[in-house]
This record gives C-alpha cells, structure tokens and sequence, in this order.
C-alpha cells in the first residue's frame, strides 16, 4: 500500500450546517468559494454534484493507528535533528495547497504531485536513506477532521477572537492558524512529531504570522493526560486524533478533567471509530457538518461529510 489515495480532483458542492443557520458552500481547487446563506435546516437538499464517494473505503486502505505510531515517537529530539535542513527536506517533499475545506489558508502538503505521496507507507522504518523523514508524515496530509475544525474556527470566528487556544495534535497547523487569523490572543500548536511543528511554522509565515511565541507558540510535549499544562488555555482543539477506541481511551478522561476546569473542547471528526464506537458521543453537542470535497472524500476512505463537536459534561458529571 502506498500513501497514494486518489488523483481524480473535481470541484463539488454541499450544505454546510454552522449552528441553526445552513450554508450552501460551492468548493473549488481555487482560492475563492461562494457561500448563499438562509436554508432551512429541515428542507434543505444537496446541491448538484454532491453524492457521496463511489467505493471510497475499497479503493484505498488505512493509514496505520495514530496510537500506534504515536508510541514509535520519539518523546525529544533525536541529536542529529536539524530544523534548517528538515525545513528544506518539507518544501522540497511538498507542494503549497488550498485544493480543500479552507483554502483561505495555503499549506504545505503532500500531493499526488510528490513523489513521497506514491512510497509505501512505513518506508522510513525500511529504508532510513530513501525516506526523508524520520516517521511517517502525517502532518502532510490535511485530514478531513482537521478541515472541518479549521473551516468552523473560520466561520465562527467570534467564539475564538479574545481566547487561549491550545491545538493538541496539530499536524499541519491549519486550525491553529486559522485561530490567529480570527483573532485569537494566543495560540498553541502541539505536536510530538518535531517536523509537524516544523511545517506548522512555514504555514504560518505563508499565511502572514510570525513564528514567535507572542503570534504562534510551538511545543513538542506530549501534552494529552498533562492537566496542569492545558488547562492555562481557554480552548482546546483536537482535530481528527480519536482514531480507534484504545486513544479515545486516553482522551477522553483528560478531555473530562478539562471540561471540569471549564475549558471549552471542540473536536473534529469525520466518523471514525473512536467517536463512533465509544461513549464519547454521549457528552458531544453537535455545532457543525461539513460536506467534504471529492479529492478530500476519495483519499480518505470514503468518507463524505465531517462533523465538529463540542465536549461538554452530563449533569451527573458535574455534581
């Protein structure tokens, strides 16, 4: 299996649900979008070209658990670590992209234009000389998850101006930035994968932030379980981390201390298993849908909309 998914890219459209109000969302790979607001949310219908992804999930397999290669991670960086040098090894390994849910936002991404997109999956672990990275990039890939946190945070900018925001697991950075850029006052991305913070900084300067801490803090702690760090944030983001049922196993209980503290938790998710098939549901509020471009669809799995949540406690958890 290789990191290639699906090189078709067409331009689609959907019916976007952002609190009680729907927006009818034309996508294109193109920077400019056309929103049309006033649909009601119990007779709107699909916009032309909208259908869901044909055999997605048979056409491509899964990338290996996020738990799972989280635990082959190193905790600190390795001595030969070099960030000059990696930062050269991610512009020459990826390509700048707005071909998805926000593309208001340029980020550096692995494409079917790069040659790593087409290399098997765990080359690094095989072939330390071939590969340029030292586990797999999945900070190159803008997983749907993240887009549709990113295009809330966009869309609902006044929830976030004014606010902390720690962004655990931020991959790529979109969601953090796109936290700046709505006026956060202060902005956190978190990631144990050295490069992800690497290409989390060239996608801020793309987009007009600074990489000081004053604009665009970066940490590589592993922050999840560490209740005393976060909770000096009013804002939590989780993009597309609960995986499987053994991470949302981690997540949750400090997702809970969090809530607790009376930190606000916003969770994107396409559907996967650790939403699904756990209790996690059962403390989630729904605030927005987000129907995905094909190209997004088409390379992961089939999947066809995300959803953004919020975490908050029951009643007898509050007691």
């Amino acid at each position: 299996m290789s990191y290639a998914r699906h090189e078709t890219i067409r331009a689609t459209a959907g019916l976007v649900a952002v609190g009680r109000i729907w927006l009818a969302r034309t996508f294109h790979p193109a920077a400019t979008y056309q929103v049309s607001r006033g649909f009601n949310a119990t007779t709107a219908t699909p916009l032309p070209g909208a259908q869901n992804c044909e055999d997605g999930a048979n056409k491509t397999g899964r990338w290996k658990s996020s738990l799972e290669a989280a635990n082959k991670r190193p905790q600190s960086l390795p001595p030969d670590f070099d960030a000059t040098t990696m930062v050269g090894k991610i512009l020459s390994n990826t390509v700048l992209s707005r071909q998805h849910l926000t593309p208001e936002i340029a980020l550096h991404l692995i494409t079917p234009q790069c040659d790593i997109y087409h290399r098997p999956v765990g080359a690094g672990e095989t072939d330390t000389n071939a590969f340029p990275f030292p586990m797999d990039p999945f900070w190159g890939f803008y997983w749907p998850g993240g887009q549709a946190l990113t295009r809330f945070i966009l869309d609902t900018e006044s929830l976030f101006r004014g606010k902390s925001v720690l962004d655990v697991g931020c991959g790529c950075g979109a969601s953090s930035i796109a936290a700046k850029m709505v006026g956060a006052c202060s902005v956190t991305a978190n990631d144990i994968d050295q490069v992800a913070l690497q290409a989390t900084l060239l996608n801020a300067k793309v987009n007009g932030i600074v990489d000081n801490a004053d604009e665009l803090d970066v940490r590589s702690d592993n922050l999840i379980g560490n209740g005393a760090s976060a909770t000096r944030y009013d804002i939590v983001l989780i993009g597309d981390l609960f995986y499987d049922t053994e991470i949302a196993a981690v997540l949750h209980p400090w997702i809970q201390r969090l809530a607790r503290a009376g930190k606000k938790i916003y969770i994107g998710d396409p559907g996967r298993h650790g939403i699904t098939d756990t209790g996690v549901l059962n403390n989630m509020i729904l605030h927005a849908r987000y129907e995905l471009p094909d190209n997004v669809c088409l390379e992961n799995n089939g999947f066809s909309h995300a959803n953004v949540w919020q975490y908050q406690l029951s009643t007898e958890e509050k007691d």
